[in-house]
């Protein structure tokens, strides 16, 4: 039956173009021998990358400072103390880096202008490796200090910890909610592919569907075995809101049901956007509903629950 595409934003190859990795987008420059679009995609793909690890480490910044508010003097010294722990246990090359990696873009760029395409692909993979590792220590020592905190305090506590950086969090996600849907949708895509996920987009009358496989945080935090690694990160399964009522869920992964169910809800009466992570070390595929209609009342059934089967 053919779809009605009435309510549709996007054709089905604007929404596959969209899907594109980053990697893709590069390959398909350099066969066109696009220079100057080649220059774009990277600028804005290390936009991405910044913003992330920016993020990030304002999060383990609001987790410290979490910590002193409401423990005081014990509680920085308990994260302290992990931290210390953390870094001499990190399976990364070069944890401890002070800096984000040096720009790609006129290297890159300078590879093709030869017409050396073997060394264009070589260089952006080597510094898409360095993000990836710069990102990832910054994600896996955040897990381990809200490890921290659940293991010693709960998980009330931890809630309260997320609910603080959440404030900071969801201004810019509520600040997204008025603009039109289809941006809405790219923004979203272009932030995915900036901390390395490989996604595929679908579309109906009510929403957008994006399938992440894997998705580039949470599931990648399994895949690349750092609950394995000696790390003591957490898998919390506490009958709580931070596990949608007792779901198994990694740490990292607490924050989805506190941000973008109870603080979201509190905000705009639904959840935003939706998703449906995996339970537990499954590290499969994770979708993400974003709705058209942000307010849309539909959206709040489909939150997932202690007993939903994984995504």
């Amino acid at each position: 039956m053919e779809t009605d595409r009435s309510h549709r934003v996007f054709t089905d190859e604007a929404l596959q173009e969209l899907s594109v990795s980053p990697r893709g987008r590069l390959l398909r420059r350099l066969e066109e021998s696009d220079v100057d679009g080649l220059r774009d995609e990277l600028a804005a793909l290390e936009r991405e990358h910044h913003g992330q690890r920016e993020r990030y480490l304002d999060w383990v910044t609001t987790i410290l400072d979490t910590a002193v508010q409401r423990h005081g003097r014990d509680g920085l010294r308990l994260l302290v103390g992990r931290t210390l722990a953390f870094f001499a246990a990190y399976p990364g090359v070069d944890p401890v880096r002070d800096e984000a990696p040096a720009s790609m873009v006129d290297e890159v760029a300078e590879a093709v202008g030869r017409g050396d395409a073997d060394s264009a692909l070589a260089i952006f993979d080597h510094r898409e490796a360095e993000w990836r590792s710069a990102v990832d220590v910054l994600r896996d020592w955040l897990s381990t200090l809200l490890s921290q905190v659940y293991a010693n305090y709960g998980p009330d506590e931890l809630e309260a910890f997320h609910r603080r950086r959440g404030e900071d969090a969801l201004r810019g996600l509520m600040n997204d909610i008025d603009r039109p849907a289809g941006e809405r949708l790219v923004n979203l895509v272009r932030l995915l592919q900036g901390h390395f996920t490989d996604l595929v987009i679908s579309e109906d009358d009510e929403k957008f569907t994006i399938v992440q496989d894997p998705c580039g945080t949470c599931a990648r935090q399994v895949i690349d075995g750092r609950f394995a690694a000696g790390l003591g990160l957490a898998v919390v399964a506490d009958e709580h809101r931070v596990t949608w009522g007792g779901r198994p869920t990694t740490i990292y992964r607490t924050h989805v049901p506190i941000w973008h169910v109870e603080m979201a809800c509190e905000r705009l009466g639904v959840p935003w956007p939706v998703n449906l992570c995996p339970a537990g070390l499954d590290g499969g595929a994770c979708t993400i509903l974003l709705y058209k209609d942000p307010r849309d009342p539909s959206s709040a059934a489909r939150v997932p629950s202690a007993t939903s089967e994984p995504a």
